[in-house]
């Protein structure tokens, strides 16, 4: 499972990393970082059976939905929501690496799950990869992964950052 660190960390990071071809404020990359792990607040609630609610109630597609609608409405401040909602979708997907989350709750109470591996196995790599829909989070791996989920997870988030910053460079130089 992801870490806070890892929930903070990787993102920022990444932001950082492109904040000169996004032209980010990075102070504001650094203040707003609490939304990494905004969507965590869900494991201090439990259902009326004394079940963890942790990865359900915050884990979902429509915690990004507000901040979605004041980047798409909002004419200032379109900087902080697209670093809210960047923070916010990371989180979502080093979840759905590690372990899975409710995606589509209320609406669909399913868990939406992927897992990718790199195992070091009697020296040789074997690759492991489990996604799908299931009732449950599911365990993570077995064996001492060479490459696990997180990185799996990271280098999307960065692969996203590098079309926006691509997209960006275009329409500059249009």
């Amino acid at each position: 499972m992801s870490s806070p660190l890892d929930h903070i960390f990787i993102p920022v990071a990444i932001l950082l990393l492109f904040s000169k071809k996004l032209k980010l404020n990075q102070r504001e990359v650094i203040a707003l970082s609490f939304f990494a792990v905004l969507p965590d607040i869900d494991s201090i609630f439990f259902s009326s059976n004394g079940i963890s609610l942790h990865r359900v109630l915050f884990h979902n597609i429509f915690i990004v939905i507000i901040p979605l609608l004041f980047f798409m409405f909002a004419k200032s401040k379109r900087e902080v929501f697209g670093i809210i909602i960047f923070y916010l979708t990371s989180h979502l997907i080093l979840d759905l690496f590690t372990g899975g989350i409710f995606l589509f709750y209320p609406v669909y109470n399913k868990v939406f799950f992927a897992h990718v591996e790199l195992l070091l196995s009697h020296g040789s790599f074997v690759p492991a990869l489990e996604y799908g829909i299931s009732n449950r989070i599911m365990n993570n791996g077995i064996g001492a992964p060479a490459v696990s989920s997180e990185n799996v997870a990271f280098v999307i988030l960065l692969a996203i950052c590098a079309a926006i910053s691509a997209i960006a460079f275009h329409r500059k130089t249009e």
